[in-house]
């Protein structure tokens, strides 16, 4: 994985201040020292997220996020921590290049790499004298050199066994090549899957090619597109087609266009509209969803424009709002797909398509009208009884709007039309807060003196002078680099800590969680040090506890008696803390 230097990284977090980063993404207001805003990581109505300009650190109070500049970034927009550092850099004009960031942790470290040598196999197929022809009709199609490289498009070349003698001459098992479904076995041989076909590669969500879409291009197959078998490293319903490469700027646009077709997304994306995904068939799994509903934006449904892409703008829409996600759709009038508009049209004339969407609402009243002669009785009154029954769902406010329009245009009283609805009583609905994990006396007590000395190198001393041991093991880790960070750089800032510990996976999300539950606007040595005392405390009667349990399990007598004259010590010492 691409790596960048600590200096680089602390050089982009100190010229980014997080209160204009993080205000790029949710509304903050100004409240005493700090800023406060909606905490985008739970279901929250009030603002809880404290964002602290002084400390470039940001903590929620009821989830107990928390973290640097970093740390909100990856999570707001689900990317890697490289991911994050390039984001932050090109918003404070810091040049970085991280190249393509993958995720090479992964049990299937060989099928992503033959998966990844047959790309560069077959994209150099397209670029021989072989994939001539087959370059001049993604030409025709104006797919250019950059979509063509941006895609890692190539052509599996008219030889049944091309690939399969070139990946089995590199010493690839003939059984692995199987399962990727790049061969088909026959024996102890095999021969190619795709033969004669410009193959789109399809993508994971890190950009690791997992299976291919390969298409017909002089017309000699009937079938039109072969698509990879669903593999260990390929499962359909986990991906959606170009979202490695368009998610950046789905997040610019603030919203996404979503077609059907690979074809259709290639085309949109080639005509300069990046933000486009492809769903690969007309249904959607709740894991597309799920990854839709990460991106926080409105999605423009662009479906086919058959009967069947009709139906599936209705289905596709009705699951998407049940996952509360914003939908709009574009019916394409006077060609099938996006990729057949755009040829036909021009980009202009589709981009106007876009800005031209209806709420899919809208979109629901106007399918329920097709195909329907409304000046017949009987389906008028299907048709106003399909109104009312997709109403149900909806608030108030949209069944009163729409019992209206009916009553304008059909010429049905309004009263009428109101007593075949039920209108639900307006009852506020209580407000979902996350369950806090209840904090013992010890927890408190350990997580703000941590704090204290992740902010400043003087807490280190007084904690090491008065008390120098933490019970468990992960807080000893904590204060082991936190003494290791100031040993080496003099000082301690938070927020550049909490990047030099990033690759620390449990002291990470332990010293986040402490940000996010630690909230306090300046820090103060006098109640410092009255924790100290108070963990001191409660170390002591923790050790007491365990020195009892000594005493009444043990067996050796000699032990038994040096147990109880430590119970002794420790109960005057105790005695002593209490009456000061």
């Amino acid at each position: 994985m691409q790596t960048i230097s600590e200096d680089k990284i602390n050089e982009i977090r100190n010229s980014a201040d997080i209160v204009s980063i993080i205000s790029d993404y949710i509304p903050l207001k100004m409240q005493g020292r700090n800023y406060f805003g909606v905490c985008p990581f739970h279901d929250d109505h009030n603002p809880s997220m404290s964002v602290s300009k002084d400390r470039q650190i940001f903590n929620c109070f009821v989830c107990n996020k928390g973290g640097n500049v970093f740390t909100f970034v990856k999570d707001y927009l689900n990317i890697s921590f490289i991911e994050a550092v390039k984001v932050v850099a090109d918003k404070v004009g810091i040049p970085l290049d991280i190249g393509n960031v993958k995720n090479t942790n992964t049990k299937y470290k060989l099928e992503y790499e033959i998966m990844d040598y047959t790309t560069k196999i077959l994209q150099n197929n397209l670029n021989s004298k072989e994939g001539i022809k087959a370059k001049e009709y993604l030409e025709g199609r104006g797919i250019t050199d950059k979509i063509i490289k941006d895609f890692k498009i190539g052509l599996a070349i008219n030889n049944n066994t091309y690939l399969y003698d070139v990946l089995t001459k590199k010493k690839y098992d003939i059984n692995i090549l199987d399962e990727l479904g790049l061969i088909t076995k026959d024996g102890i041989s095999g021969y190619d899957k795709f033969v004669n076909r410009i193959m789109i590669p399809i993508m994971n969500l890190e950009g690791q090619v997992v299976g291919y879409t390969g298409r017909i291009f002089n017309g000699e197959d009937s079938a039109k597109y072969i698509n990879t078998k669903e593999t260990k490293i390929y499962k359909k319903g986990n991906i959606i087609f170009n979202y490695y490469n368009a998610k950046n700027h789905i997040r610019n646009e603030k919203s996404v266009i979503l077609v059907e077709g690979n074809m259709d997304a290639i085309r949109v994306y080639s005509s300069g509209i990046y933000n486009v995904l492809a769903l690969m068939g007309t249904s959607i799994t709740k894991e597309q969803i799920d990854i839709l509903k990460k991106l926080r934006v409105p999605v423009i449904l662009m479906l086919d424009n058959d009967n069947a892409g009709a139906l599936a703008t209705i289905n596709v829409g009705s699951e998407l709002e049940k996952a509360n996600i914003v939908v709009k759709v574009v019916r394409l009038e006077g060609a099938k797909d996006p990729d057949e508009y755009i040829i036909k049209y021009g980009v202009d004339k589709f981009k106007d398509t876009i800005i031209n969407s209806i709420n899919y609402f809208d979109y629901k009243l106007k399918y329920l009208k097709e195909n329907k002669n409304l000046n017949n009785t009987e389906e008028l009154v299907n048709y106003i009884k399909s109104v009312i029954k997709m109403l149900d769902k909806e608030d108030n406010l949209t069944k009163e709007i729409t019992l209206k329009k009916l009553s304008n245009e059909y010429n049905i009283d309004y009263d009428t039309l109101k007593k075949e609805v039920t209108f639900k009583e307006e009852v506020k609905i209580p407000i979902k807060v996350v369950p806090k994990v209840k904090s013992t006396k010890y927890q408190k007590c350990v997580n703000l003196i941590l704090y204290y000395m992740m902010c400043d190198s003087k807490y280190l001393k007084i904690f090491n002078s008065k008390i120098g041991y933490l019970n468990n093991q992960i807080e000893r880790d904590l204060v082991t680099e936190i003494e290791y960070y100031i040993e080496k750089n003099n000082k301690i800032n938070l927020a550049d800590f909490l990047t030099y510990i990033e690759n620390y996976d449990n002291l990470k999300e332990f010293a986040n969680n402490i940000c996010g539950s630690v909230n306090i606007e300046e820090l103060n040595e006098e109640i410092f040090l009255d924790y100290i005392k108070a963990l001191d405390e409660l170390l002591k009667k923790e050790n007491l506890k365990i020195i009892k349990e000594k005493i009444y399990n043990g067996n050796d007598i000699n032990e038994q008696l040096e147990n109880i004259e430590k119970q002794i010590a420790m109960k005057k010492k105790i005695i002593e803390i209490e009456e000061v």
